[in-house]
């Protein structure tokens, strides 16, 4: 009986161990896995880069992988490549593509900075703020949904800041111009974030929003700039 118990245990913790295998979702050399933009994105030194140094970008794009996730945490390191900080990026989860459109639709754990007065158009906070940016890292972002009920202002643009990262703490934990990382866990309705291992959002969805969907990595509209993805972890829960 203890040799059968004993051999039971194992059974159950070698499938554990096995469900919650972490994977890498991006082999450092091409875009298998992966559909979107290519023609925004390229590799270079085993990263994702996406944007340019030399022109600006119209519109946001997204590179998403192939496969859906549900339940995970993933980690991934992130740097901009600018000499203006007012540049954004962003780790869209549990997305899927809209229809007939550049955008994605789902969460996002925001990376860069942001003009400060689109901060309350777009959510309950109202950061006081001496400078003209604000530090959106580690925030948590919601939109594009088809129910666009859930937004405060939908005409400008289907989106809401369901948390808004604290400026100091960010200010003491991110480098601007070098390496990040991320790491967001979704675990049924609860999301967290955390920047550098410091956690930076906590929210419980409370609507009844898909909790499966695609990993895409934005480049956003706007400056001459680059924002670089690398060592893309994923480990189902």
């Amino acid at each position: 009986m203890r040799h059968f118990i004993l051999l039971s245990f194992i059974i159950i913790s070698s499938c554990d161990s096995f469900n919650s295998q972490e994977i890498s979702l991006f082999n450092g050399s091409n875009f298998n896995g992966w559909e979107g933009e290519n023609q925004f994105f390229r590799i270079e030194n085993k990263a994702i880069v996406g944007g340019s140094l030399e022109s600006v970008i119209d519109k946001s794009y997204y590179l998403c992988t192939d496969s859906t996730f549900e339940n995970f945490e993933l980690s991934l390191e992130v740097k901009f490549n600018t000499k203006n900080l007012n540049v954004n990026g962003g780790i869209s989860f549990r997305a899927d593509r809209v229809p007939d459109s550049h955008e994605v639709m789902g969460y996002q754990a925001d990376v860069g900075y942001i003009d400060i007065n689109a901060i309350p158009r777009f959510s309950r906070f109202k950061p006081i703020s001496d400078k003209d940016i604000y530090p959106l890292w580690g925030s948590l972002v919601d939109e594009n949904r088809i129910d666009t009920s859930i937004y405060p202002n939908p005409e400008i643009f289907p989106v809401i800041f369901h948390t808004l990262s604290d400026e100091g703490l960010i200010e003491k934990i991110i480098n601007p111009h070098d390496w990040n990382k991320i790491s967001i866990l979704a675990n049924k309705n609860n999301l967290e974030i955390r920047i550098n291992d410091v956690l930076t959002s906590s929210y419980v969805e409370k609507n009844s929003l898909s909790t499966k969907g695609k990993i895409c990595l934005q480049v956003h509209s706007g400056e001459k700039f680059e924002v670089w993805y690398r060592n893309i972890f994923l480990k189902t829960i």
